[in-house]
């Protein structure tokens, strides 16, 4: 421990008394190691880190499919008869999304507000931060009419009055009971409805008219549902056919060809286009941190040939080659973690730069940060750097012929390093060309999106919408 302790301060008197070389080093090493932590973070928070719901693994989605068209939502009749007959889920429910105009207190605001059934929220395990969720009492034709807002909502629009619950308010003409508020970090899945959901309200109070009791009518709904203990996705994915095919040989004029598709609630939050763009964008940067391991490679090779008097007089004083390659491989590692150390701010910078070009296209992306998964990543990787760039370099160097050496000659040395030089040059020339035919084709691929023809005239044209009462 004592002499691993004198190769690192050793290593500081070093680095110190070459300040041009120790700073390209780091500055190659932070860009690489930078870039790497930004897409790992994503990933992350994305695809590596579990849903924010407890036992998220055991949430699914569920919706209906024909043949001819593979999304569909669920008619609420059919949702009744799953919920009814299914075997394998804790508990089922439904949600869509509707618009509501708030009234009184402060200025008239039109808020999206998530139409739930009281099952969502116990399949979701979500409890409020004051008050209650709905009953299953609430959540029927004729019950009270009763809200749970958001903490946002409760904060910008409310104050945070402590007494909220109990209070009403009034939304489209009508007062609603407000029952509870769910807690600030609580994320309700939407899955393409509109993100800015503010309240939740039961949907089984819309439940009574023809054109929700109808089969044919699917009113944009859909399902999640969290699995029984013990019950795989395949079984639930059975049992749900099986009813499907049930409702079918029941309601054939409505309920015909229709199946149920189940998925993990994860692989719907994500999307399968994102997930597979990640990793492509983590395998991106992988290749640019192999460039910058080959740069400083190269760099430690060259700046071998001037040290070569210094390590063979190490040599000839007793020093193993072993504790050679050992204080050159910690010069390495040190680079690399000046080089993590630094790549975190621009993991920072970067990650903050992916949000502000694409904060609506990224799944979750409320959830990316640097957390200590990251930092652990950032770390382990700053030191399997140093030690990938190191080796070869610390190898060829160890290698001393002293006689030779001592006078001064150095050729035998020089002449070493030349086939891993020329293998790392060969290496950077490769990574290069992969990572600039892809973004070629990258190019390519969005200047042929840029020019498709979408059918009409779209230069000058603005599109927006309008939400009315429905009373009037």
């Amino acid at each position: 421990m004592t002499s691993l302790w004198q190769d690192l301060k050793y290593c500081v008197r070093i680095l110190l008394k070459k300040p041009g070389f120790t700073l390209i080093a780091v500055l190659a090493l932070t860009l690489g190691i930078g870039a790497n932590t930004a897409i790992f973070s994503v990933v992350n928070a994305v695809l590596l880190r579990p849903l924010p719901y407890e036992e998220s693994e055991q949430l699914v989605f569920l919706h209906e499919r024909r043949a001819q068209g593979p999304w569909m939502s669920i008619a609420w009749p059919n949702y009744v008869d799953w919920r009814a007959r299914n075997r394998v889920f804790e508990h089922i429910g439904v949600f869509n999304s509707g618009s509501y105009n708030l009234t009184g207190n402060g200025e008239p605001e039109r808020l999206q507000a998530g139409q739930v059934s009281a099952d969502l929220f116990a399949a979701l395990r979500a409890k409020p931060a004051l008050g209650r969720i709905f009953t299953p009492d609430e959540d029927k034709p004729g019950a009270n009419p009763v809200v749970v807002l958001t903490y946002g909502l409760w904060q910008r629009r409310f104050g945070g009055d402590a007494n909220i619950v109990g209070k009403t308010i009034t939304l489209n003409d009508r007062s609603y009971n407000v029952i509870g508020v769910m807690p600030e970090a609580f994320q309700f899945p939407t899955f393409g409805f509109p993100s800015g959901m503010e309240m939740w309200v039961p949907v089984g109070r819309l439940s009574d008219s023809d054109l929700w009791q109808n089969r044919n009518n699917h009113m944009s709904l859909f399902a999640v549902a969290r699995l029984r203990p013990g019950v795989t996705i395949e079984q639930a994915r059975a049992e749900m056919d099986s009813i499907a095919v049930s409702l079918e040989e029941q309601y054939p004029q409505t309920n015909n060809g229709k199946r149920v598709m189940v998925r993990p609630l994860s692989e719907v939050v994500v999307g399968k286009d994102i997930k597979q763009a990640l990793w492509v964008f983590l395998g991106a940067v992988g290749f640019l941190l192999l460039i910058a391991c080959a740069n400083v490679a190269n760099l430690l090779l060259a700046r071998a040939t001037t040290r070569q008097r210094e390590i063979a007089v190490r040599a000839a004083l007793g020093a193993s080659r072993w504790r050679i390659i050992r204080q050159l491989l910690l010069e390495s590692v040190v680079l690399a973690l000046l080089g993590g150390a630094f790549g975190l701010l621009v993991a920072r910078w970067g990650v903050d730069l992916i949000l502000a070009l694409s904060p609506d296209s990224i799944p979750r992306a409320q959830e990316i940060g640097l957390d200590l998964r990251v930092l652990a990543f950032t770390f382990i990787l700053s030191a399997l750097t140093g030690v990938i760039f190191g080796l070869i370099p610390a190898i060829q160097s160890s290698r001393l012929q002293l006689h030779e050496t001592l006078k001064e000659s150095g050729r035998t040395l020089a002449g070493g390093k030349n086939w891993a030089r020329n293998a790392l040059v060969v290496s950077e020339v490769a990574l290069t060309l992969i990572l600039l035919i892809g973004a070629g084709l990258l190019m390519r691929s969005f200047y042929q999106l840029y020019r498709v023809n979408p059918g009409f005239a779209y230069d000058g044209a603005i599109s927006f919408s309008v939400s009315l009462p429905e009373k009037k």
